[in-house]
């Protein structure tokens, strides 16, 4: 494996981070040494640029950021958003109707920022059952009473997500979804759902990346586990999957890697001829 090696792209959860949400010294050495050598690192999550965490950001090369699946692209020298696609308000008013009749754990990301339904967020132990995950999810997110009832009140919304302790109530959810017709629906995790604008996704966000930064996209390689990675995956010039990566993830791939917990960005990218 020898190709030229510009940008390296990682989702996080299920992918660079291990199951306990952290990132192995043998993983981060090799993605300095990289970061060091002028490879752009961009952490590519569908995370909150809160769930950036300081540790992450401080490995060199970590330049930019993609959040929210694309939703945001930030420049991390002074956080700043450098591109941006919101969903369409009307959408927004749809997606609150069908909230309000299941039971699931939600949050929407305006401006960035994480904002929890405080109902079901000082519950959260019964939608997230990985305590670190969960500790996780709500160090990155605020709470407001009402949430749902006062959207307006928000300026724009990036992304929308939900977690289920209900697997079949998920699948009831994502039936009524079908009415959104310029938004896009997605899952980072088996028991979530996620909503973007329609033309956001994590290729996208990199294709612009790339283009505003002169890098060819075939000098990128990408990694990730779910279904909110394919489309990154298929759009870098080389796109890993991790061994515990969904089913669909694996197929569209290039290559198959170890599983997160076993180090597997790290084992492809010692392999490449920069290691």
């Amino acid at each position: 494996m020898n190709m030229k090696i510009s940008m390296i792209a990682l989702d996080l959860d299920g992918t660079c981070l291990d199951s306990r949400g952290e990132m192995t010294d043998r993983t981060r050495k090799i993605l300095e040494k990289y970061g060091k050598a002028g490879t752009e690192i961009v952490f590519t999550t569908g995370r909150p640029i809160a769930g950036i965490l300081k540790e992450l950001r401080s490995i060199p090369g970590t330049n930019y950021a993609i959040a929210l699946n694309g939703g945001l692209v930030y420049q991390l020298a002074d956080n700043s958003i450098i591109y941006r696609k919101s969903i369409d308000k009307r959408e927004v008013m749809l997606v609150r109707d069908i909230v309000l009749r299941h039971d699931a754990l939600t949050d929407v990301a305006s401006g960035g920022l994480g904002i929890g339904d405080k109902k079901t967020y000082d519950r959260a132990e019964n939608y997230i059952k990985n305590d670190d995950f969960r500790k996780y999810y709500l160090s990155s997110r605020g709470s407001k009473q009402n949430l749902w009832e006062n959207l307006e009140e928000l300026e724009s919304v990036e992304k929308i997500n939900m977690f289920f302790s209900d697997m079949d109530d998920r699948r009831k959810t994502l039936e009524e979804l079908k009415i959104l017709k310029t938004s896009k629906v997605c899952s980072g995790m088996p028991n979530n759902i996620e909503i973007n604008h329609g033309e956001v996704n994590k290729g996208n966000a990199l294709k612009w990346l790339c283009e505003k930064l002169d890098i060819d996209i075939s000098e990128l390689i990408a990694f990730g586990d779910g279904g909110n990675d394919i489309d990154m995956i298929k759009t870098a010039g080389c796109g890993v999957a991790m061994a515990n990566a969904c089913e669909e993830l694996k197929e569209i791939s290039d290559i198959i890697t170890k599983s997160n917990d076993e180090d597997g960005v790290a084992y492809i990218l010692e392999r490449y001829s920069l290691a």
